[in-house]
């Protein structure tokens, strides 16, 4: 990503793609399970994920979808 597409998206979203990734990067010690999703430039989106069960992945969906939705609300 080039330091225009960055700026872009500090401005629009208030955050880049790399800082969200740096962010979880600094905790990384601290996380046990992490499930990504993600749009590439393409329009695909894949997933990428380690857990221990396919219920709490599910489970952190869930919470994520909940987390975006009262952000929209407010």
């Amino acid at each position: 990503m080039n330091e225009f597409e960055e700026r872009k998206q500090k401005k629009e979203r208030g955050i880049t793609v790399k800082e969200t990734l740096n962010q979880a990067l600094d905790i990384a010690d601290d996380i046990e399970t992490i499930v990504i999703v993600y749009k590439k430039k393409d329009g695909t989106v894949p997933t990428s994920f380690n857990w221990e069960n396919s219920l709490e992945a599910l489970g952190m969906l869930e919470i994520g979808k909940a987390d975006i939705i009262s952000y929209l609300e407010t």
